[in-house]
């Protein structure tokens, strides 16, 4: 399965459009990390709407989006890890495509269709297009 990790900082409706693409798109049961940049208060409300489909990891202070996704990463529990920003939006079955498609020399990264966004290189671009 697929580590997702999701920094964040004062976008609450975009976490929540995010989270919530993430897990009614996926096809297995991914981990999905929040980290929350020092704006506990402004996205509390989502974090409670998930806590039990989340890991939450929250910073008192903001410390940066490089900070926030490295202890992401860090506390993440599986091996393939994907590193979204929060206002992203994930089509169905977003990971089983990137699994099926997906081989260890790959680097995958967020780029924006439209008002989704979907995390491929080129080659696998083409494959979600058509899904």
């Amino acid at each position: 399965m697929i580590s997702v990790i999701i920094p964040t900082y004062k976008e609450p409706e975009y976490l929540d459009l995010c989270i919530e693409s993430i897990l009614s798109g996926q096809k297995y049961k991914n981990e999905i990390v929040v980290v929350v940049d020092g704006t506990k208060d402004i996205n509390q409300s989502v974090l409670d709407k998930y806590k039990n489909k989340i890991t939450s990891i929250i910073f008192e202070e903001n410390y940066g989006q490089t900070k926030a996704t490295n202890f992401g990463v860090y506390s993440s529990t599986n091996k393939d890890i994907l590193i979204v920003n929060d206002d992203n939006v994930f089509p169905k079955d977003w990971d089983s495509i990137l699994l099926e498609n997906y081989n260890s020399m790959m680097l995958l990264l967020p780029i924006k269709l439209n008002l989704m966004t979907v995390c491929l290189n080129n080659s696998l671009n083409m494959i979600l297009e058509s899904h």
